[in-house]
């Protein structure tokens, strides 16, 4: 995006999570203000949201801050100004505490808050006697609620000659990432114990002070029961998977539309002026890719939203990447000590659980629910009956999708055929990738069988980007030039690799799933010797091949190399349950030449 166009749109707030800022400066504001509305005026008081990282829960509580500290100004043309017309604006006193600013030791949290309590008092024009953090809320707590409830607060945004000076005489209380100190901790039990031990503390005052409080807000990850917030505090009601709450994070395709067209169409204008997409890249179809990598959460089964720190950042970059996963890190994944039983449920389409997300021991953690909560599963569905509360689970998107799949097979595919495995050896890796390379593909066929038998039947999943992934990974192990998911106007290439004496190879994989209970006899074909296939896994291997060509002709993905000097062949390779593959290449041209023959084919696969 050029400068001059750059000064056309309003401004990303990328990861500004403070309300005022972003509506001082002029960033784009996703009116949320609605649900600010309710949740300071709704019938329940005492709220908890779990939301993944990045979702925007901090800019929800800084908004939640101003409207309840009466910063009026700040909300002009916002739905809460419309909800709040004729309704006078809440002036509290607001106790706003982020657990994740005390950092990861938890051995300095205890004093750490408390130094944020005697900063906060001291802010208010009071004094409290050093303490732990359990004390030091108490005291703060009960000094606003006996001394300072009838005292006019003059501050900058609220002053005399407005009007707006009120007494304050409710107290809210903001908590954002209230499990910040366990999460960061998840594999260290010493540190675990004492963040629970301080939080434990902590909530436990909190829940002693209920009766002065008029709202409590609270934001987190999980639920755990040692912290007291959801055992002491038995009337905090979870609102992380009510309908109404569906949309509070995350941007909708029509909030998406309402304040981001000017940047989507900055974004369209740059792939257009792309020599790999062109003018013929259209408005659908960058819509088409972002909602494939960026949408598909949801908490009731029905609203879905995308992921706003990954959609803000592609519209600054213009890039496709794995923004938010990347930021949020998949060390999170390891925290979770996920089974391999797990990342198989999970990519069969059978993680499921009944009820909502239940309270858990941070020590023993259920790590599907964790997931779900993390941001890497999501509300597929519920069932039409009300009377089963059963939620099924599903990936969201490309983003989590193939970076959970890539790292499954970076840390336990690979090492688990590479222990004490003779057939899974870097030189035979290696022998392959030449082989491929080379065109050689009936002894590129046999490696590649021997590979994928090797890997253990509790590690094998059955989806296209797993053997995608997997086959990814051999070239990238041997350092051969791969360009993984390149996208151009019509699509999206599987995999290119490019070889100096060889060429560029542009590759489609498919996949189908072997029809086990056959009772065909084995058939003669030209797969690998020694792998007796039936009939009907013959004809889907050369089903996929032929669709894979199909796609690589309907799509395009040949014109970016069709015309240089090297050679360009495509490349189709093709994978039958865990046991049968078939690779065939056709130079570019005969390719282009015989294409009617392939568009003519009846659609047997999914593109």
């Amino acid at each position: 995006m050029s400068n001059a166009d750059a000064t056309d749109i309003p401004k990303l707030g990328l990861s500004i999570a403070n309300f005022a800022r972003l509506r001082n400066i002029g960033y784009v504001y996703v009116d949320k203000t609605k649900f600010v509305h309710d949740i300071l005026s709704g019938p329940n008081p005492f709220l908890f949201l779990s939301r993944p990282r990045g979702f925007g829960k901090t800019l929800l509580v800084s908004t939640l801050e101003n409207a309840a500290t009466g910063r009026k100004d700040l909300f002009s043309g916002l739905e809460i100004e419309r909800l709040r017309k004729d309704v006078e604006w809440p002036r509290s006193h607001v106790l706003r505490i982020s657990m994740n600013a005390f950092g990861d030791d938890p051995s300095s949290l205890d004093l750490s808050l408390a130094k944020s309590l005697r900063r906060f008092a001291q802010d208010s024009g009071f004094a409290i006697e050093e303490g732990t953090s359990a004390a030091s809320l108490t005291d703060t707590l009960n000094t606003l609620y006996k001394n300072y409830a009838d005292i006019p607060i003059v501050t900058q945004s609220i002053n005399a000659e407005d009007g707006l000076v009120a007494n304050r005489k409710e107290i809210i209380v903001l908590i954002d990432e209230y499990d910040a100190p366990i999460i960061n901790n998840l594999t260290d039990s010493a540190n675990l114990k004492i963040a629970t031990r301080t939080l434990h503390g902590f909530y436990n005052a909190l829940k002693s002070c209920e009766d002065m409080i008029d709202r409590i807000f609270i934001t987190g990850i999980t639920k755990f029961s040692q912290l007291s917030v959801f055992s002491a505090m038995n009337n905090l009601m979870d609102i992380s998977f009510e309908s109404e709450y569906a949309t509070i994070c995350g941007f909708t395709s029509d909030e998406i539309t309402k304040y981001y067209t000017p940047h989507l169409d900055a974004t369209l204008a740059e792939f257009q002026d792309d020599e790999n997409f062109g003018p013929h890249f259209t408005s659908d179809l960058l819509m088409k890719r972002i909602i494939d990598y960026y949408d598909g959460y949801s908490w009731n089964g029905k609203d879905r939203v995308f992921n706003p720190f990954s959609l803000q950042y592609f519209l600054s970059k213009q890039i496709f990447d794995n923004y938010w996963i990347n930021s949020a890190g998949t060390n999170f994944l390891n925290q979770m000590n996920i089974s391999d039983d797990i990342f198989s449920k999970v990519f069969k389409g059978k993680s499921q659980f009944s009820g909502s997300v239940a309270v858990q021991d941070a020590g023993k953690i259920e790590p599907m629910e964790l997931m779900l909560q993390a941001g890497y599963l999501t509300v597929h569905r519920r069932p039409v009956s009300k009377k089963l509360s059963m939620l099924y689970l599903a990936v969201p998107n490309k983003e989590v999708s193939m970076t959970i799949v890539q790292k499954f097979i970076e840390d336990r595919v690979i090492p688990s055929i590479s222990l004490g495995n003779d057939n899974f050896t870097h030189e035979r890796c290696r022998e392959f990738c030449s082989l491929f390379c080379q065109l050689q593909f009936f002894q590129a066929e046999m490696l590649l069988q021997s590979f994928l038998t090797a890997i253990p039947f509790t590690l094998h999943l059955e989806m296209e980007s797993f053997y995608h992934v997997f086959l990814l990974t051999i070239f990238k192990m041997c350092n051969f030039t791969t360009v993984p998911e390149r996208k151009i106007a019509q699509g999206i290439i599987d995999l290119v690799i490019s070889s100096p004496e060889h060429g560029n190879m542009v590759t489609e994989m498919k996949y189908a799933k072997s029809d086990s209970t056959s009772t065909d006899s084995p058939v003669a074909s030209d797969s690998p010797p020694g792998t007796a296939i039936s009939a009907k896994d013959d004809r889907k291997l050369d089903s996929c091949i032929k669709a894979a060509f199909k796609q690589i002709i309907k799509q395009e993905y040949l014109m970016p190399y069709v015309g240089s000097q090297d050679p360009v062949h495509a490349v189709a390779v093709a994978v039958c349950g865990r046991n049968h593959v078939r690779i065939r290449s056709m130079p570019a041209e005969e390719l282009i030449q015989r294409a009617h023959e392939f568009l003519s084919l009846e659609e047997d696969q999914e593109d």
